[in-house]
């Protein structure tokens, strides 16, 4: 391997037949992926292997897309039994990362997210390349939240090359894989499309449908809309009969968000999936502009939700939370200290699941809105801030991410040119002190 390539962290990231390491190209100065595919030659590689390899390679390095990581050079060095692919590093986490520690996705993740994912998949399919293991590891979104990349395209090899290579076992991810791709068969792009479909549902739940006995979304988490499950049920379909490209996914997927009447009509006939969608399609303007009968009625319903105190209601209640805290600081009386309030807690202190507290997505609408706000919201929103940590000390057990999160609470809360005098000195002691708290000073030398 050329010494211009220098390692910086092994094995940070496990694809199909290899690992990969983050490295550093000293000539080009740019940091690159490295995927060695080791386990690929099972016996001594010969000339037509090696020649195969590259010829597959060279497929892969045509994909040219705003949304697959670009491919710089594939190397075989002389005296290893290696494959090694060089790739764009893409700074950021996967979609298994965020699952794990921020909870399911928002419906605007998902109609983003995949909307990019669906993009690679046809310029993919387009070329005749299936990537066979679609999964959540293998989607990296960017730090920023502004994008999400297809990743581990692997080998482009023909199912007759992956039967000898792998000795007839299918590449994929049992869970993930297609049943026609479990048996071996010839596969076509419809393969990857049960993939992304189980990947929609596990985004949206955090956990993958059940073979034999799906569970609507719907019934989990009332503010997606049934129209995303059909979507879901159309992946899971017998290869000739579900979805057949990327295009027909991502065009269901806008139909499935995209709100079916007039708002009026919604909130009076609609189920909360509807009213949520409708939400998610306002700006602030639009909303402080509804009637104030259909705003009442809306802090109504979640008011009514939250009275319920049911443990399934919890996410459709965060789900709203978000949105509202996102729309309703500028119409902030007479319910954006109730939205506020509730959102600090469900944002904060609210258990999900055993593994899973707070809702990142109210924490960020809540931190933008701080930031943004005007004078009478921005005091609505210190007030809250400053009631709920009374006593800043008690943080110190909190994880590293309820830090972070209220640390920027605090400092857009300043930043904020609304931002009074009498409010500054106390969010300033605040922030002081969890600094404090969580950045201790070195010990003397």
């Amino acid at each position: 391997m050329d010494s211009r390539y220098r390692i910086q962290q092994k094995s940070v990231g496990q694809g199909g037949f290899g690992v990969i390491d983050k490295a550093f190209d000293d000539a080009l100065e740019r940091t690159l992926a490295i995927k060695t595919l080791d386990p690929l030659f099972k016996k001594t590689p010969s000339a037509e292997d090696k020649e195969r390899f590259r010829r597959e390679a060279k497929v892969l390095a045509s994909l040219t897309h705003p949304n697959i990581p670009a491919i710089y050079d594939v190397v075989i060095p002389a005296d290893e039994s290696e494959f090694k692919i060089l790739f764009q590093w893409i700074d950021g986490i996967t979609i298994r990362e965020y699952l794990t520690t921020r909870g399911p996705l928002t419906l605007d993740q998902v109609r983003l997210w995949f909307g990019h994912i669906c993009s690679a998949l046809t310029h993919a399919h387009s070329k005749n390349i299936i990537h066979r293991d679609i999964k959540p590891s293998n989607l990296i979104v960017t730090h920023d939240l502004s994008s999400c990349y297809l990743v581990d395209f692997g080998i482009a090899l023909r199912t007759s090359d992956i039967k000898r290579v792998t000795e007839g076992t299918p590449i994929g991810t049992p869970g993930y894989m297609s049943p026609e791709q479990e048996r071996g068969d010839e596969l076509t792009a419809a393969s990857d499309l049960f993939s992304l479909g189980v990947v929609l549902y596990e985004s949206l739940s955090g956990s993958k449908p059940t073979v034999g006995q799906y569970v609507p979304l719907n019934s989990i988490n009332e503010t997606i809309p049934s129209t995303i499950d059909e979507l879901v049920r159309r992946c899971l379909l017998d290869a000739r009969t579900r979805i057949q490209t990327a295009v027909e996914f991502s065009d269901q997927l806008k139909n499935a968000l995209r709100p079916r009447a007039s708002f009026s009509i919604v909130l009076s006939e609609g189920s909360l999936a509807d009213v949520h969608l409708g939400l998610t399609q306002m700006s602030p303007e639009e909303y402080a502009n509804l009637p104030k009968g259909q705003r009442t009625l809306i802090i109504s319903r979640l008011k009514d939700l939250i009275r319920v105190n049911a443990p399934h209601m919890l996410n459709p209640i965060a789900s709203l939370l978000s949105e509202l805290c996102r729309l309703g600081h500028f119409s902030p009386k007479p319910d954006f200290p109730f939205i506020v309030e509730k959102a600090v807690e469900f944002g904060y202190e609210t258990r999900y699941t055993t593994l899973w507290t707070g809702n990142i997505s109210i924490r960020n609408t809540l931190n933008a809105s701080a930031l943004t706000c005007h004078s009478e919201p921005h005091r609505i929103i210190t007030e809250k801030t400053l009631a709920h940590w009374t006593n800043i000390d008690t943080v110190t057990q909190k994880e590293s991410w309820y830090h972070h999160d209220l640390r920027v609470l605090l400092q857009n809360l300043l930043a904020n040119n609304q931002c009074p005098d009498d409010l500054s000195t106390t969010l300033a002691e605040k922030l002081d002190r969890l600094n404090e708290l969580t950045h201790p000073a070195a010990a003397p030398a």
